[in-house]
């Protein structure tokens, strides 16, 4: 009998992973600190980075921590010095150190509601800084407009029906639009009025979602970004041509529109130019929690059909075994979670996801797989860190370093001690660097 080539597309070969070391970037028992990947990462290249994260203020001694609340913990606090909202932290050594000194907020919520309204409120392009997102100093910060809370009754920021541009709602489930920020000066200083980005005319739910997870700016300095429809049912590709003053919806790159609501559809989205000039899309499909690509050959104007980047057959750790420390209280969570791309200098695609399923043998904590290829087959996976001591972690973003090794950080749990309940966990900013082989 002949021999056969294998057709497979996933899983192909294994991932070695060299010079692991991890590190705490920011942590402090009295914040609740996650979310990078609703912040941004940012590496000028002269051995200084900025990572930012969602904060806010907690009592990790009550019963139930307080900013964990409805389906996220979202930073809803009394104001004070404290206040929620996306702190920048800053490294002048590629990650190695972290300095107290070096941490000021991007945005914070201890401001009246009619501050953050006027922030938001549109002005013409005459009053907003002129700032040349091409100039390597300058960067760009997405964020979701639901993490703009107050400790009004919980409810959602608004403003009167004839405000245009203010589109948030009372007593409604869906997200309100995002928004984005610029700085000119390595997010030292941000521009005083943020820009709201709202959903295509088309969609019933108002404004479009969008995270940190990826943007593309094409040679003649147009910037794309993708995010999706406040269901999550459609997943949109915007472009800006006014050096991110404004943002226009171009085309549709994968929809779940008969779904029946925001547990169905696609979310963690991030948009990635390869080395062929090609735009990969990189998704997570919900409620499957299966991470997918989708890629265009037209500058974002058409769409392939979405496919899977993992499968069965690209688990490669123990099926039996001694199980992990666990906290106490601890829940299991999805297998795949917060997918995050990014493309190395030689060209390989690197994708990290979180895994917050239990048991996981060696690996619950931040996972990987590669394509050296341009997407067209992916690498079993390959576990970054496997030693998270509960399920709430992830929402990675990360960089490669000029010696080729990357960098990436996370919020996570760890056991110091004694057993801890889950409730009463520290969450806090970690970060490793690593090797891939």
């Amino acid at each position: 009998m002949g021999t056969y080539p294998s057709r497979r597309r996933l899983g192909i070969r294994k991932v070695a992973v060299r010079e692991v070391e991890h590190l705490r970037v920011h942590y402090d028992p009295t914040l609740y600190m996650y979310g990078p990947n609703r912040g941004g990462i940012w590496n000028f290249g002269d051995g200084e980075l900025a990572v930012a994260y969602l904060v806010g203020p907690v009592d990790y001694e009550a019963p139930l921590a307080p900013l964990r609340t409805g389906r996220h913990a979202y930073p809803i606090t009394e104001r004070g010095a404290k206040a929620g909202g996306v702190l920048l932290s800053r490294s002048f050594d590629y990650g190695r150190t972290w300095p107290d000194s070096e941490r000021t907020w991007i945005w914070h919520n201890d401001r009246t509601l009619d501050e953050i309204l006027d922030w938001l409120r549109p002005v013409t392009p005459e009053q907003r800084e002129q700032i040349d997102l091409t100039d390597p100093d300058a960067i760009i910060h997405f964020c979701h407009g639901e993490y703009l809370q107050f400790p009004f009754g919980g409810r959602l920021l608004n403003a009167s029906p004839g405000d245009p541009g203010i589109n948030f709602h009372l007593g409604r489930r869906e997200h309100p639009p995002s928004f984005s920020l610029r700085s000119r000066d390595r997010g030292r200083t941000w521009e005083r009025h943020a820009t709201l980005i709202e959903g295509p005319s088309w969609a019933p739910d108002g404004g479009l979602l969008c995270v940190n997870l990826g943007h593309v700016q094409f040679d003649n300095g147009v910037l794309g970004i993708v995010g999706s429809t406040n269901h999550r049912n459609t997943v949109c590709f915007y472009v800006s041509y006014d050096h991110g003053l404004s943002w226009q919806y171009v085309s549709e790159v994968a929809s779940a529109r008969r779904a029946p609501d925001y547990k169905h559809g696609y979310s963690y989205l991030g948009v990635h130019r390869l080395p062929d000039d090609r735009l990969m899309c990189l998704m997570h499909q919900l409620p499957e929690n299966w991470p997918h690509v989708a890629f265009s050959e037209d500058d974002g104007m058409s769409w392939s059909v979405p496919r899977a980047i993992v499968s069965p057959g690209t688990y490669s750790l123990p099926l039996t075994g001694p199980l992990p420390d666990r906290a106490p209280g601890d829940r299991t969570g999805p297998r795949y979670r917060s997918p995050r791309g990014l493309v190395l200098r030689d060209g390989r695609i690197v994708v990290l996801f979180a895994r917050r399923e239990y048991p996981a043998r060696g690996g619950r904590g931040i996972l990987g797989v590669v394509s050296d290829d341009l997407g067209e087959t992916w690498s079993e996976e390959f576990v970054v860190r496997g030693d998270a001591y509960t399920w709430d972690l992830g929402y990675e973003v990360f960089t490669e370093l000029p010696d080729g090794r990357i960098f990436a950080a996370y919020w996570i749990t760890s056991r110091d001690g004694e057993p801890v309940p889950e409730s009463a966990c520290v969450r806090y900013i970690a970060g490793s660097f690593f090797r891939l082989e």
